[in-house]
């Protein structure tokens, strides 16, 4: 029993002596530790064990190192990396140390994730020094200000892989711009300027529309110092001393006002904006859109087309009215993607077809057993009708006397609108007269004062008073007053818009009917809006949401009323009206057409004016008014929507069969796809697929020629493509407007054709400069329709690859006229060099080198 007492105490002492052994002298650890930096190995990141530093890691970022540890006992870890241009979190990490395993080394392994931000440090200076106080931003956001040594230091994490717009600015200065990449730790120096730059744009509202006005002089410090561009800007760049106090004049001839006249203080960048209105009357810029058939049961198309012409004919030989051709308005309006249910409803001043049209045309004819009846309405951009005319033609022989008969009335009602341009004691003279406009004596003007903006910019009129016309000349009428609220006064710039006087109206305005209009069949008849009234063939309006109008008449006196809306039955009938506010009611019957539609592939959504209708095939037919609808067909996919405006003029429309739906591939979005993965070679294979007469042919084909221009370098393969999609009339005489930026890619790419034939074909390379030259004199003209995304890159490239054309184009022939037209070129170039890219690196080194190029040439 003893005996074994004292074994046990003898095991027990060796365990604790072979523990003690242990915990004396540490156990053999192996320590592991993978750092990385933004999901990339980390080199040479210090790894620290228990604050004594342990070694660094290799380039693939891992550490591994034995070291010996005391069972039970805690290790700190600790890694930490320096790098120029950033700022690195260490990373920190703690474990216990475990008992060791007989015969075996425990492994504690890591993974560091290192958090850091970079930085890059701005000084602003100027000519005296460091500039305190700077504000800095970066990607048009504020992002601090430089302080009182004029350093800034902008810390990140991540910027876009194309870099940042960086801008420095303070008052008093021009803004310093620089864009590109930045690299963490770099040093920028921001010089700024004390130069001053003044923008002055000069404008005009023309139909709602603003644009530049060109050739205004300006005048600084009384010193005139140039006129200002196609696009109603001048840019002064001024060199003294900031914070003076100059008059500027500016003088517009043929303006109102003829001289405007202000102050400003010249310190950084000064803009000053002004509206200026023409002295001229503006012609109405006038599109008829189509006439179509009323009447379903009879073939009225050379009638419908014999009409228009004739309209036109008689319509556009008065200088009051523009034509814009109907194969412009049309093309216009589709690209717009605005219907023509849409245009009369609620206009398109928001649109850009305000670009285009200020007034657009509808009309429509009806035959009965009398012949034809004419409807001609006449939209303002608002959506508003503001004149509907009416008349009739026997037959198709008297059309033409029918659409004269429209012209004169419209000549004799429409509402034109003037200016008060000068005055003579009590009369004032109007721009409007005889001549265009059939202004004669005793013509009633009603009087409007304009509301103007500090820039001079219309913003809304007031009623004053009314001017009645004493003398009428051929180009302007001299007026008086006829009528002036109390406190108000006339003054040069009032607007007038004449006034159409009725027979009894002052007695109609106090008598009214109200008439109450239903479309459909009794009993299912409901309320029909935008029904015309006509009174004794005198359009008075049209019927509200409600299907009601107030029609003003004189009491116990006969009169012929017709009530008028296209895809409806007119209404005609002798009234007499006994007592004011009577209710009359009338029902005009639907003329309806059966709509039959098939598509390839089938299953495809079909809709009419935006209301589904049901899945093709649809064999029996769905109903829809006569008229002009638009019509959608579609199946998604990589198949594209077919969208047309449909004339419903028949009692069947029929589009099964032959006449079925085929929809096109939607080769834009295939090609599309295929860039965005990185396949050129199949969005090539994607954009030649579009043939001729595909909807997006040349959009298809510009973005093929952009692909070998830009990508490929193939410039035979890119003037081909780009003269494919300019062949094209539409484009040719910029009808489809965004093409013309076709006209610069393609004196780009003859620009890059003929550079590379300079050394082995000198004719050769001439050629294709003169064809550059050609096509960028297009362009430049055009520049006000580039697209915006991209516009001044576009706008850059114009001047420039027009200046390097020139001047190569001079070095073969050395010809002295082409020298003169190079260094003009030159000029252009630095003058209408686009602001927004100052400080791009980019354009910056472009510029530069252009410089260089111009001095080889500037003093031969």
């Amino acid at each position: 029993m003893m005996k074994h007492a004292v074994r046990t105490v003898l095991v027990m002492f060796a365990l604790f002596s072979l523990f003690s052994l242990f915990s004396c002298s540490g156990e053999n650890l192996e320590l592991k530790v993978k750092a990385r930096l933004d999901g990339q190995p980390a080199a040479e990141a210090k790894v620290t064990v228990d604050k004594e530093e342990q070694g660094l890691t290799g380039t693939d970022g891992v550490f591994s190192k034995i070291i010996k540890r005391k069972p039970g006992v805690e290790v700190e870890v600790i890694v930490s990396k320096e790098m120029p241009g950033y700022r690195i979190q260490p990373w920190k990490g703690t474990f216990v140390v475990k008992l060791p395993k007989s015969g075996t080394v425990d492994v504690y392994a890591f993974d560091a994730e290192l958090a850091a931000t970079r930085y890059i440090t701005i000084s602003a200076t100027d000519r005296s020094g460091p500039v305190a106080d700077a504000t800095v931003k970066v990607a048009g956001k504020e992002v601090g200000k430089t302080d009182a040594q004029g350093v800034f230091v902008y810390e990140y994490k991540t910027l876009p892989k194309s870099g940042a717009d960086l801008t420095v600015t303070k008052s008093g200065y021009a803004t310093w711009r620089k864009t590109g990449k930045l690299e963490p730790g770099q040093k920028i120096e921001a010089t700024l300027s004390k130069r001053v730059i003044v923008t002055i744009s000069t404008l005009m509202e023309e139909y709602g529309q603003s644009s530049g006005i060109p050739g205004i002089a300006v005048n600084i410090n009384d010193k005139e110092v140039g006129k200002t561009d196609a696009k109603g800007v001048l840019i002064y760049k001024y060199d003294g001393e900031a914070g003076k106090k100059v008059p500027l004049t500016l003088s517009a001839p043929g303006y109102i006002p003829e001289t405007w006249k202000t102050s400003v203080v010249l310190g950084g960048e000064v803009s000053i904006q002004r509206y200026f209105y023409p002295t001229t009357p503006r012609s109405i810029r006038t599109g008829i859109y189509r006439f179509v058939s009323n009447t379903a049961s009879v073939d009225l198309k050379d009638v419908l087309s014999q009409t228009e012409a004739s309209v036109a004919a008689q319509l556009f030989k008065y200088s009051c009215f523009r034509e814009v051709p109907s194969q412009t308005l049309q093309a216009e309006m589709k690209q717009a993607k605005l219907s023509i249910e849409k245009i009369t409803a609620t206009g398109w001043h928001d649109t850009p077809l305000k670009k285009t049209v200020d007034m657009i045309i509808v009309g429509s004819v009806a035959k009965d057993e009398k012949g034809f009846l004419i409807e001609t309405k006449f939209y303002a951009s608002g959506g508003k009708l503001i004149l509907s005319q009416m008349v009739r033609a026997k037959s198709a022989s008297d059309i033409n006397s029918a659409a004269k008969e429209t012209a004169n009335a419209v000549l004799d009602r429409f509402p034109f609108e003037g200016t008060v341009v000068s005055s003579e004691g009590e009369r004032y003279r109007i721009n409007l007269g005889k001549s265009g406009y059939r202004i004669t004596k005793g013509t009633d003007f009603v009087l409007m004062a304009p509301r103007l903006s500090e820039t001079g910019k219309v913003s809304g009129y007031r009623e004053t008073g009314r001017l009645r016309v004493k003398k009428a000349e051929e180009s302007a009428s001299w007026t008086e007053v006829e009528e002036l609220k109390k406190d108000e006064r006339i003054t040069v710039g009032d607007r007038v818009v004449r006034r159409i006087y009725r027979e009894g109206e002052e007695e109609a305005s106090r008598n009214t009917f109200i008439l109450s209009a239903k479309g459909g069949l009794p009993p299912d008849a409901l309320p029909l809006a935008a029904v015309n009234i006509y009174v004794n063939d005198e359009w008075l309006g049209s019927t509200g949401a409600d299907g009601k109008a107030e029609v003003p008449i004189r009491l116990n006196k006969s009169f012929t009323l017709m009530l008028y809306r296209h895809g409806y039955q007119q209404v005609t009938e002798k009234l007499k009206v006994e007592k004011s506010k009577d209710v009359r009611e009338f029902v005009l019957a639907v003329n309806n057409a059966i709509f039959k539609i098939d598509s390839e592939p089938s299953s495809a959504d079909v809709f009419v004016d935006g209301e589904k209708i049901g899945q093709t095939p649809i064999l029996d037919g769905k109903p829809v008014t006569l008229g002009f609808h638009t019509v959608k067909v579609s199946v998604g996919g990589d198949f594209r929507d077919w969208e047309e405006v449909v004339e419903f003029s028949k009692k069947e429309e029929n589009r099964t069969g032959d006449r079925k739906i085929v929809l096109p591939k939607d080769f834009l979005k295939i090609g599309q796809r295929a860039q965005q993965k990185g396949d050129i070679e199949g969005a090539i294979q994607a954009y030649k697929s579009t043939e001729k007469g595909h909807p997006d042919y040349s959009e298809s084909h510009h973005r093929l020629a952009q692909i070998y221009l830009d990508e490929k370098g193939d410039y035979d393969a890119a003037t081909r493509e780009f003269e494919n999609v300019l062949s094209l009339p539409e484009n040719q005489q910029l009808i489809y407007k965004q093409f013309s930026v076709a006209f610069m890619n393609l004196g780009h790419a003859y620009y890059e054709k003929g550079n590379a034939l300079v050394q082995k074909d000198k004719e050769g390379a001439a050629q294709n400069f003169a064809k550059a030259i050609q096509n960028l004199q297009v362009a430049k003209q055009n520049t006000r329709f580039f697209p915006n995304v991209h516009y001044d890159e576009a706008v850059h490239d114009t001047y420039y690859y027009t200046a390097l054309s020139y001047h190569k184009l001079y070095l073969i022939t050395r010809k002295n006229n082409l020298l003169s037209s190079a260094n003009f070129a030159w000029r252009e170039y630095f003058d209408f060099f686009p602001r927004k890219l100052e400080g791009s690196s980019t354009f910056e080194k472009t510029r530069e080198g252009a410089q260089k190029y111009w001095d080889q040439i500037k003093h031969l």
